[in-house]
């Protein structure tokens, strides 16, 4: 079985969160599948609703090689990051039916554009490890405007009934449409 991708997108409080954990949950009652949930949302909730402390995290992986190899320069940052992809591996947790990965918060102000990136090479590179990768996008439109989740199978959409909610899925959808490449679209209010 090819890799399922399920990216969970749509506005923020809405229950992504939640959403994703249920999915991670039922795909575990599936005997011996291969699951990954990766929290890409800088507000660090899937790993609470997992129940799993994250070691280290795909922005901390950023920062200290930048701080370590180049002397806090970035121009340099993007060689580094892709000889160095074993600290992903390392910073994956793994309990009883799926691993966890997780990209952390920004410490400081400023884009979160280098560690979207970094995300992204994440993603491609792990996801034909596993049969499913369940992705809980940080709210907004900001990843997919990105290209952080630009090969998935499932992409779903969260929101409230409230129009600022439909508003935001429906500009997902539509950024969506030219820039992801997808099999099935969805959408949970």
């Amino acid at each position: 079985m090819a890799s399922r991708i399920i990216a969970v997108c749509g506005k923020g409080g809405v229950g992504k969160t939640s959403i994703s954990a249920m999915i991670v949950k039922i795909l575990m009652e599936q005997p011996g599948r291969r699951i990954l949930a990766i929290d890409a949302d800088p507000a660090v909730g899937l790993s609470t609703s997992l129940g799993v402390v994250p070691g280290l995290t795909i922005d901390e992986i950023r920062k200290e090689l930048i701080e370590k190899n180049t002397g806090g320069r970035t121009a340099d940052t993007r060689a580094l990051l892709e000889r160095l992809d074993y600290r992903v591996l390392q910073a994956m947790v793994e309990k009883d039916g799926f691993a966890f990965l997780a990209i952390g918060r920004p410490e400081t102000e400023g884009c979160y554009c280098a560690v979207n990136d970094y995300l992204k090479d994440a993603i491609e590179a792990l996801s034909s490890d596993f049969d499913y990768v369940v992705i809980d996008g940080e709210a907004g439109i900001e990843q997919v405007n990105r290209r952080v989740m630009d090969r998935v199978t499932h992409l779903l959409l969260v929101s409230d009934a409230s129009m600022k909610g439909i508003n935001v899925i429906r500009t997902i959808s539509s950024v969506a449409q030219g820039l992801m490449e997808y099999e099935r679209k969805g959408v949970i209010l």
